[in-house]
């Protein structure tokens, strides 16, 4: 639609039809190599989405219009992405596996079954579009019925608990790292004095 990614100054740094591997390598290369990246208050790093490019190209109301849904979450947090650009960084979006098993999603750890993205996939290094609902579909409901079919055949299980969160706590303070962070965070607080100065509470 044309929002173009821009660093700290205002810069165009990457070539707007590059695959979405190359641009997302952009940005981190832009933000912790070259350290033209916005830095937040919570010290995350990111690059503006000029997302006001979209009304000047397309005309007035095209974001609305196409893009309601992420044109309302930002209003919930006072941000106009029509006037203003977005902070914007690359995220995991799909993970392109790594956990092997059989053709059913069976795993070699007993009663485990994997499907989707988190098992060994059928993408390669780089997931076509789409291709992740297939998967999902596919394997899941080989796993599925591989599932099925074990607990119809007398299958021995035990209790389900929350002993592996305590054992992963205790690792992690044994290793002496502190965990500050809180999950899941929907979106970095970047906003500044002046637009927390504009906001209004409504609830």
């Amino acid at each position: 639609m044309g929002a173009q990614p821009v660093n700290k100054n205002g810069e165009a740094f990457v070539f707007p039809l590059e695959p979405r591997d190359v641009e997302a390598a952009s940005f981190i290369q832009e933000c912790y190599v070259k350290n033209k990246g916005v830095v937040t208050p919570t010290g995350m790093r990111g690059v503006w989405l000029d997302t006001p490019l979209i009304e000047l190209k397309n005309g007035e109301g095209t974001i609305e219009k196409s893009f309601p849904g992420m044109y309302r979450m930002f209003k919930r947090f006072d941000l106009d992405m029509r006037k203003d650009p977005v902070l914007v960084f690359p995220t995991l979006h799909y993970q392109n596996g790594g956990v092997e098993s059989d053709p059913q999603g069976k795993t070699n750890v007993d009663c485990l079954w994997v499907a989707g993205e988190v098992s060994g996939g059928v993408h390669g290094k780089n997931r076509l579009m789409g291709n992740s609902t297939l998967d999902c579909l596919v394997f899941g409901r080989r796993a599925g019925i591989s599932v099925a079919e074990y607990l119809k055949s007398d299958a021995k299980h035990g209790r389900l608990t929350l002993e592996h969160m305590k054992n992963y706590v205790t690792m992690l303070k044994q290793a002496g790292i502190n965990t500050t962070r809180k999950a899941p965070m929907l979106l970095p607080d970047y906003r500044g004095k002046a637009v927390l100065a504009r906001m209004i509470d409504v609830f």
